[in-house]
């Protein structure tokens, strides 16, 4: 009768080995199913950002400077001593301030014969995407050839 009872003890041992196995397999698995969909969203994000700032990059880069030309593309703009800001949902719909996910700001510095122009997004107050803009306008600023 004692062999029975080893028996069953093993049998019971092994099903706890089996158990635990599985239990370590699922906790990896979930841990890489999470790590995925996170990669999966910080992509979506910085496909949206580069989407904005391209439109905004090809608007500077046709000459637009005034804020009715990027009001086309971004209703919501608004201008704040010089500089554009325009708010932006989760879904990268254009909001108001108080619903915003992200910000977006466009400034622009004439020097000479050449006008920066600086994109800049962030995402709670933490900058998020950038870029840096140039370019040349024959005569200067107001265009005029001398």
């Amino acid at each position: 009768m004692r062999q029975k009872r080893n028996g069953s003890h093993l049998i019971l041992m092994e099903l706890m080995f089996v158990l635990f196995f599985f239990a370590i397999c699922g906790a990896v698995l979930l841990q890489v199913f999470v790590k995925s969909h996170n990669i999966s969203v910080k992509a979506k994000e910085l496909t949206e950002t580069k989407n904005c700032v391209t439109q905004v990059a090809e608007l500077f880069e046709t000459g637009y400077t005034d804020i009715e030309h990027y009001q086309e593309y971004f209703p919501k703009l608004e201008e704040d001593q010089g500089i554009y800001q325009g708010y932006f949902d989760k879904d990268w719909k254009m909001t108001k301030k108080k619903n915003a996910v992200y910000k977006m700001t466009i400034s622009f510095d004439d020097q000479g014969s050449d006008r920066n122009g600086k994109i800049t997004i962030f995402k709670a107050k933490k900058q998020i995407y950038h870029l840096e803009l140039l370019k040349h306008l024959p005569g200067g600023k107001s265009n005029e050839r001398s």
